[in-house]
């Protein structure tokens, strides 16, 4: 079969792009939620979002949606969802498209499109990654993600923990109470919204977390202005984890104090939540706020829920490794102009 490639406008391709979505496909390829990084990319670059589409040299049947950005000096493509606070980016499929036509769709794209790309945050095992031609590729790694089976049985799952987090989560707990510190976690999803009360404490969290740990050189008045602009109205995951219905937050207080936090997405068919922001407060770091979080929130989804899979995204920290979590891995690529 032959193949031609088109560009569509975004907004022309719901009906479509819906379509293609699937029970278990991340969040961060929905199309609700590539709403809100097109907005941001539209605020800022209004002409340079070109949406690929493959379909049948005679028909205009679209058979993949490859969601792209063009640089502003038109060097080279990325794809849309490589922006920060996206967990990952691909290709969308049209249900029923085998696995052979799909590499054939891929060869084609690539003989099609000779610029330079960067495509970053691709799933090892997507079409996608797998058909990225090997003699344009002057660049590519591996970046490590952990997710955490969620457990039948929360009491069984603890025990099998090493002695040291055990014993660690332990001791922590018992010094919340020594102290006097209420811990208890407070779950928001589309069944209990988040109040804005709460909404306003947990960003003032992520900010303070912000300014102290990644921008210190903003932590004058007028970078504490920008970064509060910025990080408030205008950062697409801010605004999605606070609209769309498919969100999730878990939140540990001190009694009406937040002392850590995480923040995402639930998969169409709800048996995955994949977190891509989380914070905690340095004022309660001898109780280690981050892992009593993950504890609380394994053990409130097992207890409460029929989530199989919390997804911790993109980094290797030790928490996440600790609590049981498992690795797998996401694709990096520079793919340059065919023919340089």
């Amino acid at each position: 079969m032959g193949y031609k490639l088109i560009f569509k406008r975004f907004g022309s391709l719901e009906k479509v792009w819906k379509g293609m979505e699937t029970p278990g496909m991340s969040p961060f390829l929905h199309y609700d939620y590539m709403r809100f990084i097109k907005q941001s990319v539209t605020l800022f670059k209004p002409f340079f979002t070109r949406i690929a589409c493959i379909c049948p040299e005679d028909s205009d049947e679209i058979l993949m949606i490859c969601p792209m950005k063009l640089r502003v000096d038109f060097k080279y493509y990325t794809l849309l969802g490589d922006m920060q606070g996206c967990d990952i980016a691909d290709m969308l499929w049209k249900p029923g498209v085998s696995e052979e036509e799909k590499a054939e769709i891929v060869r084609f794209f690539f003989d099609t499109l000779k610029d330079k790309m960067f495509l970053n945050r691709i799933p090892s095992d997507s079409p996608f990654a797998r058909g990225v031609p090997e003699d344009r590729v002057s660049y590519s790694r591996n970046v490590e993600y952990v997710a955490v089976d969620i457990p039948e049985d929360y009491d069984a799952f603890f025990q099998t923990l090493v002695y040291s987090v055990r014993r660690n989560a332990k001791t922590h707990y018992n010094r919340m109470e020594r102290d006097g510190i209420e811990c208890r976690l407070n779950v928001y999803d589309k069944d209990h919204p988040m109040d804005n009360e709460m909404w306003k404490k947990v960003m003032d969290l992520h900010i303070t977390r912000l300014l102290s740990k990644y921008s210190p050189g903003l932590n004058g008045v007028v970078g504490r202005i920008f970064t509060n602009i910025k990080w408030r109205i205008f950062k697409h995951d801010t605004r999605s984890l606070r609209k769309l219905s498919n969100t999730f937050h878990a939140v540990l207080l001190d009694k009406d104090k937040v002392m850590a936090y995480m923040s995402g997405f639930k998969t169409h068919d709800g048996k995955t939540i994949v977190i891509p922001r989380l914070a905690m407060d340095f004022n309660y770091n001898k109780y280690s706020p981050g892992c009593a979080l993950m504890n609380e929130t394994i053990k409130y989804l097992s207890r409460e829920t029929d989530i199989e899979v919390l997804d911790m995204s993109r980094g290797d920290e030790r928490y996440k490794k600790d609590f049981g979590g498992r690795s797998y891995f996401i694709k990096d690529f520079v793919v340059e102009r065919e023919g340089k």
